[in-house]
């Protein structure tokens, strides 16, 4: 192995990388418009790729291209990457779309349970007027995960929830508005407010040394979600996702 090969966050990064490219690639082929975002979009502007200690990426759609995509990525998508799947996981399934690597690496989650693997989310992106108490009460039951077990009555109930789907029928009857926010099911619902308008029409960005599609005014957008973001922060306080990162056996040989 050379250096790069030997560090474990340098070879996620480059896997991770692959399956932006395959979803790229596939997006492309369907015209379904996506964008970078969070720590991918600030990579790309402050670093033109990765921040040198992220070990996630994150792809933003509107909740209509979403669906598209969402239709399309499995049948499309090159080995060995996979969609996450109640029953191909790295941690769970998730109530957003993941695209996943199984293999190759191993780490400690925030919750001290080791995991396998790589993912790369892709949060839909809704409509939002007036905040109201029946779109708060929305929120609260799309974002209840689906338990990976059955331990009683309240599990049961989640995970008939979660199969209701109940992000499809909120996004069904809220209508076109200037502004967007991640998806209801999401836990970051309301969390940052984004205009549709500074949004699209998109552009390119690099990353990388590739270029992928972010908000027209990225700048804003930025802004927004960090502050001074060109402006690293302190070692202390740089966040990580998978603690501990390193190569499963099978991989060091």
């Amino acid at each position: 192995m050379n250096t790069v090969e030997k560090d474990p966050l340098k070879q996620a990064q480059g896997l991770m990388l692959e399956m932006m490219v395959a979803l790229h690639d596939i997006c492309e082929a369907h015209q379904i418009p996506y964008w970078l975002t969070d720590g991918t979009l600030l990579g790309s502007a402050r670093h033109k790729g990765f921040i040198p200690w992220d070990d996630d990426a994150d792809i933003a759609m509107l909740r209509e291209d979403y669906e598209r995509f969402v239709n399309v990525v499995a049948a499309n998508l090159p080995e060995p990457f996979k969609v996450e799947t109640v029953e191909e996981n790295t941690q769970g399934k998730h109530n957003w779309l993941k695209l996943i690597y199984l293999d190759g690496f191993e780490w400690i989650d925030w919750d001290g349970v080791k995991r396998k693997g790589l993912s790369i989310d892709i949060f839909p992106f809704d409509y939002v007027h007036e905040t109201s108490k029946v779109q708060k009460l929305v929120h609260r039951l799309a974002r209840l995960e689906y338990p990976m077990k059955i331990n009683g009555v309240k599990d049961f109930i989640c995970r008939t929830i979660n199969n209701m789907q109940v992000q499809k029928i909120y996004a069904k009857f809220t209508k076109k508005s200037n502004i967007v926010t991640y998806g209801v099911e999401t836990p970051f619902f309301g969390w940052a407010y984004f205009e549709v308008d500074k949004i699209f029409p998109l552009q390119k960005g690099i990353f990388e040394e590739k270029w992928f599609q972010v908000p027209s005014d990225t700048h804003q957008y930025l802004t927004l979600l960090y502050g001074d973001y060109m402006k690293p922060p302190a070692e202390s306080e740089r966040r990580i996702h998978m603690g501990n990162l390193q190569f499963t056996e099978e991989n060091t040989k």
